[in-house]
Formats: structure tokens, sequence, C-alpha cells
């Protein structure tokens, strides 16, 4: 056990930059627009440059009064939500890159036959690495997302106070903060199952390949599905595919949904006539847990993962 520990500490030193600094930097960015779009929001009028009144009566409606408290809710429950689109998709790349090179510099650079040297099995070495990049990236993502979503109601509470507006009832109490971090966790660990069968694969591709691993993990599926067309005039590949990656896009959206579906019944006992949207497009986490294609994907991603263990036992060098 102390030897894993050990492995995943030294993935996260040498993808500390990948892991750690990279949502640091997208936090910054965020913060920065923020603190400037509420800036030039609250001057009143840009055109004639009146700056620094910050009167924030009206923005967004959320310092707004006369708005209904259901309404703010959804909308800054949705605002804090989204934050984790922005950062999915870097550490999606992020992730992409970190397989493709986790089993295959050490050959290139001939360290591997130093950890086989070490008392430090494959499996151990191949696991490490599918950790790093399905649960220890993720969690840093998660934390930094949740500082962010933090940072934003501190911005928005000392506007609120510029402004003489109780900065509890017009923003914390409708935040949902803690429900909407609850949303985040489970959304990007769900999306990181779903993708299971995609790292699986670069893991693999990573293990096994001698020269440009890029070209040898996109190449060969573009081609498949490219003859599977033109032989057998089916998409079997490509769908395989893309029910995959829907159901990555599906995780970070059910939590949007469920947001929607809670605003949408409290609207409805409000006023009568107005429907309840209990069905959406995107499946619940409870109901993509039922889809076969889901365990489909988890068991094919195994595989992939036993078969870089397998290849990792001979292959000493890249060259």
């Amino acid at each position: 056990m102390n030897t894993f520990v050990t492995l995943l500490k030294r993935e996260y030193w040498e993808s500390k930059t990948s892991f750690l600094w990279v949502p640091l930097v997208i936090t910054g960015i965020t913060i920065f627009t923020a603190v400037l779009g509420l800036i030039i929001a609250s001057t009143g009028n840009i055109e004639t440059g009146e700056f620094g009144s910050h009167d924030l009566g009206s923005l967004f409606k959320l310092y707004d009064v006369s708005v209904d408290p259901d309404i703010k809710a959804f909308a800054t429950q949705s605002a804090l939500y989204s934050g984790v689109y922005s950062y999915y998709l870097v550490l999606a790349i992020v992730g992409f890159f970190y397989c493709l090179g986790s089993l295959y510099d050490d050959r290139k650079d001939k360290s591997i036959l130093f950890w086989k040297s070490m008392p430090v099995s494959d499996s151990q070495t191949v696991l490490s690495k599918f950790v790093s990049v399905a649960v220890v990236a993720p969690f840093l993502y998660w934390l930094v997302i949740i500082a962010t979503n933090l940072m934003m109601l501190v911005i928005g509470t000392i506007f609120a106070w510029l402004s003489g507006v109780d900065a509890w009832s017009a923003l914390w109490a409708n935040s949902g903060f803690f429900k909407v971090a609850i949303y985040q966790f489970g959304a990007i660990y769900m999306a990181m199952l779903w993708a299971i069968p995609f790292v699986g694969y670069l893991l693999l591709i990573s293990s096994w390949t001698k020269k440009v691993p890029f070209l040898v993990a996109t190449v060969p599926p573009v081609l498949v599905v490219i003859a599977e067309g033109m032989i057998f005039k089916t998409a079997n590949v490509a769908s395989f595919l893309g029910e995959k990656l829907f159901g990555v896009v599906q995780a970070l959206i059910a939590p949007f949904n469920s947001l929607a579906r809670e605003f949408s019944q409290k609207r409805a006992e409000i006023e009568d006539d107005l429907p309840i949207f209990d069905e959406f497009e995107f499946l619940s986490f409870g109901q993509q847990f039922q889809d076969s294609g889901f365990w489909i994907g988890l068991l094919l991603g195994a595989a992939m993962i036993a078969g870089a263990i397998y290849i990792r036992r001979f292959r000493d060098e890249a060259f």
C-alpha cells in the first residue's frame, strides 16, 4: 500500500502543472473576468465612462427585490454549477496527453530500466497512472472548482455591500453552495466513469506503441470508422464511440436538469397552470447506472487496462 501511495505521489509531482497549476490558471482568468465584468456592468453607462457607481440594483436581477427568490436561486446555482464545464474540458485534454505519454515516455528515455529494477510491479505502475488520471486529477480539479465558486460568492458579496444590499438574502441564501458542490462532484466522476474506455485505450496504446503515440491512437479509429462505412455500410464503431462521448456529456448535464426540475416544481406549486417538467432528455445518475452501454464500456476499459499491464511486462524500450 505504501508503495502504491508513493507511486501516486510520483505521478502528482511529475504532473503537478497539469493537475494543479492549469486549473488554478483557469480560476485566475475566471475571477479576473468576473471582477472586470461586474465593474463594467455596475457603471450604469459604459459609453459615457461613468465608472465606480457600483449600482447593482438590477445587475442580473440578483439584487432586485422584485424578482422571485426561486428565479434568483435557479440563476445563481446554475451559474455556479456551469463552472464544471470549462474545467472538465481542460481536464479531458490534459488527461488525453497524460495517458498517451504515461507508459511511453519512460521507455523513450530508458528510465523504465530504473523503475523495473525497483520493487514495483507493472500492475502497480499502470494502476497508479490510471488512478492518477481517473481519481486524483478530477478530485484536484473539483477542489479548485469549489474554491472558485467560493471566491465568486465573495466577490458578489463585496459588490452587494457596496450597493447597500443584504448579501445573505440576495446571494448566499440562494446559492445552494453545498448542493452545487455535491452535484459537481457527482458529475465529474460520473463523466470519468463514462470515459474509462477511452482512458484504457490510451493506456494500452501508450504501453504498446514504439513511436508517435498520438498518431497511433487517433488514426486507426478513424480508418476503422471509414472502412466499416465503405465496406459494410454500417457505423457500429462510430455509434459506440458516440455513445460513450454522449455519456460524458450526459453526466455533466444531468445535475443541471435536476436544478431545472426543482425550479419547475417550485414554480408549479405557485402557478397551478404551469406544467411540471418531469421528463428530460438526459438521464439522471441512477438511470445512467442502469444503462447496459455504461457497464460494457467499463468492462472494455478494464480489459484494455489489463492489456496495458500485460504489454508493459515485455516492453523495455520504445525503439
